[in-house]
């Protein structure tokens, strides 16, 4: 279980990661084809409606409106600062724990024309087994939109009121997610989306990227649905900063559960953009 974190530290949007892969040596496939187990995928979707949904205290449409209405704002907001973002990508040992990881740390910025600009900062010397990561992988690594449910995409999905659920101390409305036409070249959001019943904001999203030829996937990693946090940065903007998916990957036969965590932190105003708050921390999951 992910736990869910305080209002000041709720977390963290889907990404996408185009990895390379090569073959892993005769005797480790032997020792993960033997006790180790693959793990479950992120649960997906989630959660069960209950039997009979709490009402909200606004007409679910109009619930619709405002968070869409906020993600416009955080979307266009986001151009003003620059962030770091950490992904981690593991291998899982038997006591559930990495037993060998990539990390890559970038710096990002987000120009006003929407394009991603990223400036590596460090890479960590793979301790993985069997994905074999190149040295020019970063530039591989792509986000998918942070804010999927602006104003304008609303029209592209069916959203349908769930009823309402705590989360920690929040209280939150959770909406599914599906879209009305899928197509061949654009991807779209399909999943969950946790509303905060007081600022009317998305403070967790859990869900996938689909297009008409099936599930968005990364590369030949199976990586598909990411069950995402969002944290308060600078007063009412809630921006990503914890990001998660497990798997398994085919390696020679053997199953080799593995992980992807994404972390986007120490968001600094440019010159000109508002005030930001410092990040609170991410407690990630157990």
């Amino acid at each position: 279980m992910i736990p869910v974190i305080r209002r000041s530290n709720i977390l963290a949007a889907c990404c996408a990661l185009a990895l390379a892969t090569a073959a892993a040596p005769a005797s480790l496939l032997a020792q993960v084809a033997g006790p180790m187990q693959p793990p479950a995928s992120t649960k997906f979707p989630a959660p069960p409606p209950p039997a009979k949904p709490e009402p909200p205290t606004l007409p679910p449409d109009e619930i619709i409106r405002r968070f869409a209405a906020k993600e416009d704002q955080m979307a266009l907001a986001i151009r003003d600062y620059t962030f770091q973002k950490d992904v981690r990508i593991q291998e899982i040992g038997p006591d559930n724990k990495p037993a060998g990881q990539l990390e890559i740390v970038t710096q990002l910025r987000i120009a006003p024309d929407g394009k991603l600009y990223e400036k590596p900062v460090s890479r960590q010397p793979s301790t993985l087994h069997y994905l074999d990561l190149q040295r020019g992988d970063s530039d591989l690594l792509a986000v998918a939109p942070m804010f999927p449910l602006t104003t304008a995409q609303l029209p592209k999905y069916i959203i349908t009121y769930g009823g309402k659920q705590p989360l920690d101390e929040l209280s939150a409305y959770y909406f599914t997610i599906k879209p009305r036409a899928l197509e061949r070249t654009h991807a779209y959001f399909s999943g969950v989306v946790w509303v905060d019943t007081q600022d009317l904001v998305i403070v967790k999203t859990m869900g996938k990227w689909v297009t008409e030829t099936g599930d968005v996937t990364a590369s030949s990693l199976p990586f598909t649905v990411f069950e995402t946090y969002r944290q308060q940065v600078g007063g009412n903007l809630w921006f990503p900063a914890y990001s998660r998916s497990d798997e398994t990957f085919e390696a020679g036969g053997a199953h080799v559960p593995i992980r992807v965590i994404v972390k986007w932190s120490d968001f600094t105003p440019q010159s000109n953009a508002p005030s930001a708050d410092s990040p609170a921390t991410v407690h990630p999951p157990q």
